[in-house]
């Protein structure tokens, strides 16, 4: 052999070596016990999950028998769309619970939709009308990929609204990534493919510092988000990427998990435990394991404060003698970390942690592994125990308003596609407009009815009575012809019933985009708009809007 080539094979002999040296670890085993009564109330499973009925690659069969492998008993599906589809019923699968939920795209980035029936008109718009909606309906509410390195995915709105959000999302995990590190990670893939996932997962200290403020205001439910889609592929070779497409279902599944603490025992029946793994997570009674670093996981969160006690993701009063007591299964490296306000307050190397609350706040628990090769994500993350300063109650009380000035209906116009229908007829105070949207290709319809817009400096707010025909959203607009036909609009509620609204001006937002707000009182006109934000091509019905006035 010549020299050459010799030297070549000793060099990719030396690279090969390197890689297989360089690995991630195989997933540890875990030291330490729980009752058998924990053991069988927490169930292993995924959350954000998409099939071919979106952008997935697999359809939900295939996506069950993934999580089969993987070790799973439930997966939370959270395919495209405006909710107004009703959703599967629960069912098991390859002894999988699979569980149907919704991802609603929102003016301020995107929101999943647990727990709900259908919605009676199309989900969207500002995320704040969506999560209203959702509470409405009887839902709960999660941002998705709160902090993603993509802009159009980034949850921008910084309200404190929703009632959870994806303090770890694998889809963005990978975004703000080098490629020579992607690089790497399809290599690793290929011999240890959940390992290798797991070393693209940073601390998001984004997220968490995002959840941690939060959590110091009001509850809110942390989960970790696997926004799978089974990998590339379409067509034809849809079914080999279900399968095998990077990453797979069935690895990603292997990554991590949500971890479930039931109220009960499951019991095989399909919607009774669905119901029991839902309202786990809508009190926070979960907690995440990134399983490809060690397994099993199991966590119990415990506080007692003057005599009372709580579990992870209740709330108690807080007292002079609260204590906080935490039991882990423990990785190689593992410490227990307690957290509060951001803040590390208490740690033990062992499987367990006793120590004094000092003050109020949300406790919660990470457990970091320490060690060569290990990375910065943690190994557990647990949502809190709130212990709530004695004698608080909820957030100041909303403005009130009394009217100025009378909006004149009568002199009402109609506005709207061309091939859209609007009809005015006088009501008591008011009018009631029926409408048909164009049938067919959404080609931007729309209906609306423009009332002159009184003058009056002292105006803060608009107020009127409405209803609907059936429940819809109308989009209550002021549009200023000194800026071009600028609008700001704010989407409301309209029930069957009927219910006195009143928008403050502070709480519209610019249709246009605009950074700046005008003197809201030189508007020319208020407008109420039905379009396809809530409604679908062809949807007819009627609305009323009565006593319609300026209030400050």
């Amino acid at each position: 052999m010549r020299r050459p080539a010799i030297l070549t094979a000793a060099f990719l002999a030396a690279v090969f070596l390197y890689l297989l040296a360089t690995l991630p670890a195989r997933p540890a085993r875990t030291t330490g016990s729980v009752t058998d009564e924990v053991r069988r109330r927490t169930v292993a499973g995924a959350f954000h999950v998409h099939s071919t009925r979106s952008d997935g690659t697999g359809d939900v069969d295939e996506i069950a028998a993934a999580a089969s492998r993987a070790g799973l008993r439930f997966v939370v599906l959270t395919d495209h769309g405006d909710a107004a589809k009703a959703p599967d019923a629960p069912e098991y699968r390859h002894g999988v619970l699979v569980i149907d939920a919704v991802e609603v795209s929102t003016n301020q980035g995107h929101l999943i939709a647990l727990g709900m029936p259908p919605a009676p008109y199309p989900l969207g718009g500002d995320a704040r009308d969506v999560v209203e909606d959702v509470a409405r309906l009887g839902g709960f509410s999660v941002a998705a990929h709160p902090d993603s390195a993509k802009p159009e995915l980034r949850w921008s709105d910084p309200r404190p609204i929703v009632d959870g959000l994806e303090w770890l999302n694998l889809d963005s995990e990978w975004r703000d990534e080098s490629r020579t590190r992607l690089v790497r990670t399809a290599i690793d893939y290929v011999i240890r493919p959940a390992p290798a996932l797991v070393r693209l997962l940073d601390r998001p200290k984004a997220s968490l510092d995002r959840w941690d403020a939060l959590i110091a205001r009001r509850s809110v439910v942390a989960v970790a988000g696997h926004d799978a889609h089974g990998g590339l592929g379409e067509g034809s070779r849809r079914r080999f990427s279900a399968r095998f497409g990077v990453p797979s279902y069935e690895q990603s599944f292997r990554a991590f998990t949500l971890q479930a603490s039931l109220s009960a025992e499951p019991t095989g029946a399909a919607a009774d435990d669905a119901r029991l793994i839902v309202d786990a997570i809508r009190h926070g009674r979960v907690f995440t394991a990134i399983d490809a670093i060690a397994a099993p996981a199991f966590v119990e969160l415990r506080a007692e404060a003057g005599g009372a006690s709580a579990t992870m993701g209740q709330s108690i009063a807080f007292a002079a003698d609260a204590r906080i007591a935490v039991h882990s299964t423990m990785p190689p490296g593992g410490r227990i970390v307690l957290v509060r306000g951001g803040q590390d307050v208490a740690e033990s190397t062992t499987g367990d942690l006793q120590t004094q609350a000092n003050s109020p706040g949300a406790y919660r628990v990470e457990v970091r592994v320490d060690g060569a090769g290990s990375t910065s994500v943690p190994w557990v993350v647990t949502n809190p125990i709130y212990l709530r300063e004695q004698g608080t109650v909820g957030g100041p009380a909303p403005p009130v308003f009394s009217p100025v000035a009378t909006v004149q209906v009568a002199n009402g116009a109609v506005e709207k596609d061309p091939a859209s229908e609007l009809s005015l007829s006088p009501v008591d105070g008011g009018f009631a407009a029926a409408f048909r949207l164009r049938p067919g290709d959404r080609v931007s319809q729309y209906v609306a009815v423009a009332l002159p817009m009184p003058s009056n400096a002292e105006a803060r707010a608009i107020e009127f009575t409405g209803r609907g025909a059936s429940p819809m959203r109308v989009s209550v607009q002021l549009r200023f012809n000194q800026l071009g036909g600028a609008r700001w609009i704010r989407s409301v509620y309209l029930p069957t019933e009927g219910r006195r609204v009143v928008v403050p001006f502070v709480e519209m937002t610019s249709a246009d985009r605009l950074a700046t707000s005008p003197r809201f009182e030189t508007a020319s006109s208020i407008l109420f708009v039905v379009d396809l934000t809530n409604a679908a091509p062809g949807q007819s019905s009627t609305f009323e809007i009565s006593q319609v006035a300026l209030s400050k």
